[in-house]
């Protein structure tokens, strides 16, 4: 624990740092902010706040595979306490606390909530670079400059998924920690597509979730004085989301800032351009989740406290 501690600190130290000495050589990276209106602001936090909704529709979702039945106090509570224990603590630790309040409020055991958290990754990033990969050749198709690398990436995400999902591989030992959880990831995804209406409702989930984060995108490039396409500002949200896999730092802290600025920078949009947006975005989400996790977690405590009486 004090490791993850350390290694959670020194990453985030030099991340801040990286993105200190930037805006120290680029002292008016932030002159953009003077175009941000209020209005504009208000409008992403609404967009904000239905994306925390919608994860948790989501979970909601999963949860009914396993014949758990949340209500709405549960599967919102639980989307803004997760995101709220993200930031508070290391490495995902509003995720230990879903798995804990689902393990003891409705017994859904650890190794079906890692199932459901493998397939739900597995899912999420299949679904993300289909839509990556659709409008990487949009944009190609009008003629927009783009680099190659781009729709390669997105489409080798497509393939790879694709094929983990169409051939049975061997079992592998468990101290290979990645393939276990790629092979329940796979298992789980497998077992979810047999429900098929299930499937397909949280895949509508999942794409209504991706246009809600690509708006949330065009809004802050938009509000700062940035004329850019939907479908560029969709791109950039969606390469952002696979910043997830380098997790880090509290709720990807800095991580997805830099993501984001050079996803921009590759679409020729700008890397100071891309940090604002992204500073913008983690703020009105910051906003959010420390405004409404507080009561959502006092909420979910109550809820456990009259089950234990």
């Amino acid at each position: 624990m004090l490791i993850n501690k350390w290694l959670q600190s020194v990453s985030l130290f030099i991340v801040v740092s990286l993105i200190g000495l930037y805006l120290v050589r680029k002292p008016d990276t932030f002159t953009h902010l003077q175009h941000l209106r209020l209005s504009d602001f208000l409008f992403l936090l609404i967009l904000r706040f239905l994306f925390l909704l919608v994860n948790g529709l989501i979970l909601k979702a999963y949860a009914s595979k396993f014949l758990i039945h949340l209500n709405h106090k549960e599967w919102i509570g639980l989307s803004f306490v997760t995101a709220l224990g993200n930031y508070i603590s290391p490495f995902s630790g509003g995720m230990l606390y879903r798995a804990g309040y689902l393990k003891l409020k409705h017994n859904l055991s650890l190794t079906k909530f890692t199932i459901l958290l493998a397939s739900n990754y597995m899912i999420n990033f299949w679904c993300v670079a289909v839509t990556g990969l659709i409008c990487a050749l949009y944009l190609m198709a009008e003629s927009v400059d783009i680099p190659w690398q781009i729709p390669f990436f997105f489409g080798g995400i497509v393939l790879f998924l694709f094929m983990l999902n169409s051939f049975s591989f061997p079992k592998f030992s468990s101290r290979y920690w990645i393939l276990k959880k790629m092979e329940e990831g796979i298992e789980g995804l497998k077992e979810l597509i047999r429900d098929r209406p299930l499937s397909f409702q949280i895949i509508f989930y999942i794409f209504l979730n991706i246009i809600v984060n690509g708006l949330s995108f065009y809004v802050a490039f938009r509000s700062i004085g940035f004329d850019i396409f939907f479908s560029q500002s969709l791109i950039i949200s969606l390469i952002a989301v696979f910043s997830l896999l380098i997790n880090i730092t509290p709720a990807n802290l800095g991580i997805q800032e830099v993501v984001v600025s050079l996803a921009s920078s590759a679409l020729k949009v700008g890397v100071g351009e891309g940090l604002v947006v992204a500073l913008i975005i983690r703020a009105a989400t910051m906003i959010l989740v420390f405004t409404l996790g507080p009561v959502f977690l006092h909420t979910l405590s109550k809820i456990q406290s009259a089950d234990s009486t």
